[in-house]
């Protein structure tokens, strides 16, 4: 009889738990512009690409919980820069698969929900297209060029019926060095003798959804 009781009383705390989670999901389309992405060189020089990316993505929100869901198409620039000098190349395109898990803390004010985000993201890259020859590699593109990074910013939530609201999202990117551009940096080091840091990458992100709430 207590180990019912206490069963009983389990399930009615899940339950009450789970009624306050407002349940939603939906999709949109997003801008994603990161630069840095590379090594500087000691005395002042800087090698690496910036890359502008845009895309569609699907969302799960869990009141305080978001998952993101996206895919991408990227459109790198190569670029130098330093004293006395600058120069820029174009990088082909990538595809890319992107999933970011964001903590949120939602306040509502009346037609409006107001929330902070942060949580972290990954860019997994599925390919890239070579722009002097046209040929689209995969092997091994995805391990040098996918990154890990922290996304933080804010977003808004427009209901425009009991179900159906507008999202907007502007968020501030911060990317982890890209394996490939660590292994240049290495390589340039050992082979030239100056000494090089890989960078982070860094921009914003913008999002813009259609949400329905379960």
């Amino acid at each position: 009889m207590k180990k019912i009781a206490i069963l009983a009383l389990l399930a009615l705390v899940t339950t009450g738990a789970f009624a306050q989670i407002e349940m939603s999901a939906g999709g949109g389309l997003f801008l994603d512009y990161s630069a840095n992405n590379g090594f500087n060189i000691d005395g002042g020089y800087f090698l690496g690409e910036r890359i502008f990316s845009f895309g569609g993505f699907v969302f799960f929100d869990a009141n305080y919980i978001e998952v993101d869901l996206g895919f991408s198409y990227g459109s790198p620039t190569f670029y130098g820069k330093g004293t006395g000098f600058s120069s820029s190349s174009d990088g082909g395109s990538y595809t890319q698969v992107n999933l970011s898990l964001l903590g949120k803390y939602p306040m509502e004010m009346g037609i409006i929900t107001f929330f902070p985000l942060i949580g972290i993201h990954y860019n997994w890259v599925l390919s890239w297209k070579d722009p002097s020859n046209g040929i689209v590699y995969t092997d091994q593109v995805g391990e040098y060029n996918s990154q890990f990074g922290i996304l933080g910013g804010v977003g808004l939530d427009y209901n425009l019926t009991d179900a159906l609201y507008l999202r907007g999202e502007a968020l501030f990117h911060l990317r982890f060095p890209m394996k490939g551009w660590k292994e240049l940096a290495k390589e340039f080091e050992e082979t030239n003798f100056f000494k090089t840091d890989a960078t982070l990458g860094v921009g914003p992100q913008i999002k813009v959804a259609l949400g329905y709430r379960f």
